[in-house]
């Protein structure tokens, strides 16, 4: 039972992005070019991310993924300023950050998946790995998409000034609340964090609407 748990938390987490991007593409006609953009995007991002944050000193833990958060909050979501500024010059509509998001999401939650089908065998499964890995599944697009939307709004707008830095902090007090506290106190410090990033988005989102949007 425990490896089928596994199999089903690990196919989950990896189709979730898919599902989402088609319901998204079907629901609004978005572009879909920004998804595998930021999924590629986010490779050599976590890898450079990755081998800076093996060298913190690990023996003071809080220490430890404070300068976690930190890193990939500056590094995240510094690459989505980047990518919407620069590289996606062409993709200004808002229905694009959303896809960028999901492409994003798409990247931790394969890693995700494939950490869950890795365990199969092994017998160190905890019993509640689906549960936990289908709120993580949730979790995780609400947070990256949300938080995607904020970083597009601060290009979109000029406001990049305000709102990349309010992205990175959101991001480094998620990250680091998950390593910190025990899990029904994490749990309950990112529900809180995950309901204000989501009504900042959705202020944003309705800010960038556009009344000519479903005739582009």
């Amino acid at each position: 039972m425990a490896d089928f748990n596994c199999i089903l938390a690990g196919v989950i987490r990896i189709i979730t992005p898919l599902i989402l991007l088609i319901m998204w593409h079907k629901k609004t006609d978005a572009r879909l070019l920004p998804a595998p953009a930021a999924l590629l995007i986010c490779f050599p991002v976590f890898i450079i991310a990755g081998a800076i944050r093996s060298g913190f000193d690990r023996c003071d833990f809080i220490a430890f993924y404070i300068q976690q958060g930190i890193l990939y909050g500056i590094f995240e979501e510094g690459v989505k300023f980047l990518a919407f500024r620069y590289l996606l010059k062409s993709y200004d509509n808002r229905k694009d950050a959303v896809t960028y998001g999901i492409g994003h999401s798409a990247f931790e939650s394969i890693g995700g998946g494939m950490a869950c089908l890795n365990l199969i065998g092994t017998g160190k499964a905890a019993p509640e790995i689906f549960i936990v890995n289908v709120w993580y599944a949730v979790e995780g697009a609400i947070f990256v998409i949300g938080l995607t939307i904020l970083v597009f709004y601060g290009v979109y707008s000029n406001k990049s000034i305000v709102m990349l830095p309010a992205a990175m902090f959101l991001h480094a007090l998620g990250n680091a609340a998950h390593g910190i506290f025990i899990k029904p106190v994490s749990f309950v410090i990112n529900l809180i964090l995950l309901a204000g990033i989501s009504y900042s988005a959705f202020r944003c989102w309705k800010a960038m609407q556009n009344p000519y949007e479903d005739e582009l």
